[in-house]
């Protein structure tokens, strides 16, 4: 039973004197056989023994109460000496302080209710690790007096930080190396695939689906029929270990004779003839294969994971059934203490979903057929809660750069894919503290290849990128231990959660997946298509993720792995997702490895060393080139950059202003480098820029050179054939394999953006002779580090005085980590730099602005027609000015002289109305803006513009939202201004919300690339509404709003609120 309450983020205020450290065993091999009560080994002392207080039985509903009164116990655990998971009291608490006393840790804590409570850990329990703010889960402890606790060896379990959900695979891996188990969790890197983990993931797929057919005999030959069928579903990992499916095929038979004895043997049908089913290793027999991947989170425990089969059995001597787990493996089969915990962990796990006791579990080795049961016993159960409780410590604040202790020895680290953070953390950041003589030897030499400022270079990311995450995570409402914390009607007026739903339909989708459909009584608004989610039954939490595909008035579709047996009501729980970070963590591998690709990225980034000198001349450019060039129309500046590209020998920065024509240019500059047999990577920061070049490229290039990699959802429609689920379309199952082969081997262009790459198999055996970076200034440098690495040679091409990499965090900004790579190597080289200056977006009054503000007057009309541009000339906008208040007649203006306009609302003035508002959590907000906004977007609206001409922009989010809710038209777009960055519209009101009355900040306004971005969207009018009193207390919009020429202002008789 668990309890309500808020958990808080830990301290670090333990000390060695609190806490005694267990001894560690030195390993002898990674797949250790030792078994776990050599991790649960008691200390002397014993306290003082206590009545127990028996206990009843409740189930999981989120969340349930602290009971204060005895209960009666109606479940046991089933293990001697263990206690019950189902019907004991289970209390949470917050640790205060902790302290050892003899062979005694005495832990002060806080109830949900605020009252103090002293727990008193004895034995085995002497020694766990607690710090100030952790949460503990007590189970079935002693009750001591009134208030406290004593949990010893004779009773009671502590789970640290329950909420900190740590994999089962993670905590049985860790026996072997703690630390690594860490680091994998914080560092995620490795688009490669691996014959083992390919051969596992297939030889389970096909067990699980063997299992469920309805055939039985299976053969041999019914086995490769699946896997010819999933043959599709693996081509991109076949072909990038230049596997065929007839080769993987041999790979696979060892396995078959295993699993086709096994399943005839365990579970045979009913109708096979009457035979019956052969025991389990366990002694019990099979009644029904129940789940596979059977998804637990367990809250109590404080474990997660996916069993791979529950099997619904008799145990032996017993008629009722209950449920074991069979976990598959497909390496040797020695004895393994690392498998043994796992099924154990499941055990429990099994226990606490299914309401049973604690049973049996089951391996299975598809190699060589051996089967071995996993029966609990108290030591064993015990020391494994133990060693989770040593990760949980890490798992609970995975901000934290505490890292358990390296190993002792050496000698299995040098085949280890994390020694190369593991040793560069061990120098840099712990100063090798942790680390004994031969594992510092052995380090020093991991590292030898990295000079300081390498070492600080890649220490200053880490830094950098976790203040990031952790400003996220508090920038992100609800967090996922809500879901089993607070209750659903919490959760639904926080906006994170849709509860009280009903299963209606459960249907096989086109691609394998179920489509799930729910009804609700009420109207759903906390949810949109696309949204990732948690699907949780109400005494189930956890029951798989699911996409969000359809959404109705009283209804919700959404698209799962499997089906669900669970019983309704059931829950959607929105999930911020965070592994971006682990990610681009995991991406500084590019930059700290002992090879080519580390050693030009440290030249690039940290040495800055100089690429070789351009030598322009485009008499060396092939006829088929030039021809290309001279067919787009190119000027002078497109076109140098262009040459300049194509005979660059390292990089090239193109530094494009404001509709420069920067998307054309990229099309030229990637169809004369495919022209002269080059292969081309094109990146981009966001998928609209990726689209747009396409969009370009398509119109000149056969479809057959182009790959669009990344989730068909995010592209554009008019591109998303260019992905590789569109063309293999065109391919029967016989031609799939080949197709993918040439396709991804042998496609010249490649596009995907800069978040997907380091994802991609793709790119873990292919590499380009040219990568292309649109939006380069926008891009954090460690998000570049995957794409730099798959080519020698690169062009950067953005805007460094436009946005640059969005960087949350105050103290990682002011250090530096705002800076791209594109900045640091313009400023470094600036004779490896081209300029686009004309513009074909702007016409002169709006472009005026910009170009004197940020580009010293360099930036220009790419020619006459852009320059006298306006509403007016194009002959489909008159407005009507008849009952318009007379202020707003130059705003409504179609004439050129009047393209920009800056409408005063002189806040002070009037009153709340103009005022902005910051009452709100999380952002500015200004009502009588937002409805001047809507007032002019109807009469733009009236005088004949389209809703698409009309773009509405505002710094502030919750000021986009209170402006769509003015609106009348929803097809009109509003948006922040970056997400306007790279877009243009006819026409643009820019509410700035902010008034100086406002206890906000104005960073946001005070950015002055984001005021650039601003000012150069509109092609033909350009409004903005301000208080020009506030405004004018910021640097940048002082200048802006005194070279502005066209001002009006709010007269005193105009009411609010405004109406129409």
């Amino acid at each position: 039973m668990l309890f309500s309450g808020s958990r808080k983020r830990q301290g670090s205020t333990n000390s060695d004197e609190s806490v005694k450290k267990r001894s560690k065993k030195s390993e002898s091999e990674p797949d250790s056989d030792d078994s776990f009560e050599n991790f649960g080994r008691s200390p002397k002392s014993r306290g003082k023994k206590i009545e127990v207080i028996d206990n009843d039985e409740d189930s999981f509903d989120a969340p349930v109460k602290c009971s204060t009164t005895p209960k009666v116990e109606t479940i046991s655990s089933g293990v001697d000496g263990f206690p019950s998971l189902n019907s004991s009291e289970i209390f949470y608490l917050t640790v205060k302080s902790a302290a050892i006393r003899e062979d005694c840790l005495d832990v002060e804590c806080e109830d949900e209710n605020g009252a103090n409570r002293t727990v008193y850990l004895q034995g085995r329990w002497s020694d766990t690790k607690v710090e100030k703010d952790d949460i503990i889960n007590l189970i079935d402890a002693k009750k001591w007096a009134d208030q406290d606790f004593i949990v010893d060896d004779d009773q009671g379990i502590v789970i640290v930080n329950p909420d900190a959900l740590v994999p089962c695979t993670s905590i049985a891996q860790s026996m072997f190396c703690q630390r690594k188990i860490i680091l994998s969790e914080r560092f995620k890197f490795g688009n490669a695939s691996n014959k083992a983990m390919l051969l596992g993931t297939i030889m389970h797929q096909i067990f699980q689906i063997a299992i469920l057919s309805a055939k039985r005999p299976i053969k041999d030959m019914d086995l490769l029929d699946i896997w010819k069928k999933l043959v599709s579903e693996y081509s991109e990992d076949l072909v990038a270990l230049s596997f065929t499916p007839k080769s993987m095929e041999t790979e696979l038979q060892p396995y078959l004779e295993v699993i086709v004895k096994w399943i005839n043997e365990h579970v045979p049908k009913s109708n096979f003839f009457g035979k019956k089913a052969a025991a389990l290793p366990t002694k019990s027999t099979i009644s029904e294969v129940f789940d596979i991947e059977d998804n637990i989170w367990d809250p109590i425990l404080g474990v997660k994971g996916k069993v791979d089969l529950t099997l619904k059995v008799k145990p032996q001597a017993t008629s009722q059934t209950s449920m074991e787990s069979l976990e598959l493996k497909t390496g040797k089969s020695g004895q393994s203490a690392e498998h043994m915990g796992q099924v154990l962990l499941y055990s429990m796990m099994l226990s606490t979903r299914y309401k049973q006791k604690i049973g049996p579990g089951n391996l299975l080795y598809l190699k060589d057929g051996i089967q071995r049961p996993v029966i609990p016993r108290s030591q064993e159960l015990f020391s494994i809660l133990q060693h989770r409780n040593k990760l949980s410590k890490f798992y609970g604040d995975s901000l934290s750069m505490d890292l358990p202790e390296p190993r002792t020895e050496t000698r299995f680290c040098e085949k280890c894919d994390q020694k190369t953070f593991c040793t560069f953390l061990q120098k840099k950041d712990e100063n090798f503290s942790k680390s004994n003589e031969t594992m510092k030897e052995f380090a020093t030499a991991n590292v030898q290849h990295l000079a300081d400022p390498h070492l600080e270079y890649a220490s200053k990311w880490v830094r950098w990128i976790t203040a990031e995450w952790k400003s996220e995570m508090d920038r992100t409402e609800g967090n996922i231990r809500d879901i089993w914390r607070k209750r659903a009607e919490e959760r639904e007026a926080r906006g994170t959660c849709v509860g009280g739903l009903e299963k209606v339909s459960e249907e096989k989708s086109s691609n394998e997946k179920v489509c799930l459909r729910f009804s609700k009584t009420m109207s759903i608004v906390n949810l949109k298509p696309g949204d990732v989610c948690i699907l949780s039954a109400k005494t189930q939490i956890s029951l798989g993720f699911v996409v969000v595909q359809k959404i109705e008035d009283d209804a919700i579709e959404v698209i799962c792995d499997k089906g669900i047996k669970e019983r309704g009501p059931f829950y959607l729980d929105r999930y911020n997702s965070m592994s971006n970070w682990p990610t681009i963590l995991g991406n500084l591998i590019y930059f700290l490895s002992d090879d080519e690709v580390g050693l030009r990225l440290r030249s690039l980034l940290v040495d800055l060393q100089p690429p070789q000198p351009l030598s322009l001349n485009a008499l060396d450019l092939p006829d088929k080139v030039k021809r290309i060039i001279v067919k787009a129309r190119l000027n002078n500046d497109q076109r140098k950059s262009v040459i300049s590209a194509m005979v660059s020998h390292d990089f090239l920065i193109v530094e494009g202003f404001p509709g420069s024509g920067k998307t054309t240019l990229i099309s030229v500059l990637i169809r004369s480098l495919v022209a002269t047999g080059k292969s081309v990577l094109m990146a981009a920061f966001t998928h609209s820029a990726l689209d747009n070049i396409l969009l370009k490229l398509r119109k000149e290039l056969d479809e057959k050179s182009i790959l669009r990699l990344g989730n068909r959802n995010s592209m554009k429609p008019e591109i998303s054939d260019l992905s590789l689920d569109a063309k293999l379309e065109k391919f029967n199952e016989d031609e799939h394999y080949a197709a993918v082969r040439k396709i991804m081997r042998c496609t010249p262009i490649v596009a995907c953006t800069c978040h997907h790459v380091p994802r991609e198999l793709l790119f873990s055996y292919r590499k380009f002779d040219v990568v292309i970076v649109d939006e380069a200034s926008m891009v954090l440098e460690p998000l570049i580090l995957p794409v730099l690495a798959t080519s020698s040679r690169f062009i950067l091409v953005g805007d460094c005085k436009q946005l640059t990499p969005l960087v949350l965090s105050k103290s990682a900004k002011n250090e530096g980590a705002g800076i791209s790579t594109m900045q640091k190597l313009q400023e470094a080289h600036p004779n490896i730099v081209v300029s686009l200056t004309s513009q074909y977006r702007m016409n002169a009054p709006i472009s005026k602005l910009s170009s004197f503000l940020f580009y010293d007057n360099k930036l220009t009309c790419g020619n006459e027609a852009v320059s006298r541009s306006c509403l007016q000339r194009c002959g489909d906008y008159s407005p009507n000015l008849e009952n318009v208040p007379e202020f707003l007649h130059p705003i409504l203006s179609e004439n050129l002289e009047k393209s920009c306009v800056f409408l005063d609302t002189k806040s002070e003035e009037f009153g709340e109305d103009l005022k902005s508002d910051d009452s709100e959590n999380g952002g500015v907000t200004n009502r009588g803006e937002a409805r001047l906004v809507s007032m002019l977007c109807e009469h733009f609206l009236k005088g004949g513009l389209q809703s698409s001409d009309i773009g509405i922009m505002s710094a502030y989010r919750k000021q986009v939202d209170e402006i769509r809710g003015n609106l009348n038209n929803g097809l009109v777009e509003v948006n922040t201004i970056d997400s306007y960055q790279g877009r243009e519209k006819r026409v643009i009101i820019w509410s700035m919300a902010w008034t100086s009355h406002s206890n906000k900040k104005n960073e946001l306004l005070r950015d002055e690339r984001r005021v650039n971005v601003a000012l150069t969207r509109a092609k033909q009018k350009l409004v903005i509404i301000g208080c020009r009193k506030s405004l004018e207390t910021i640097e940048i919009l002082e200048k802006m709003t005194k070279l502005i020429e066209n001002h009006v202002e709010i007269p005193r008789n105009f009411s609010l609120p405004l109406t129409l």
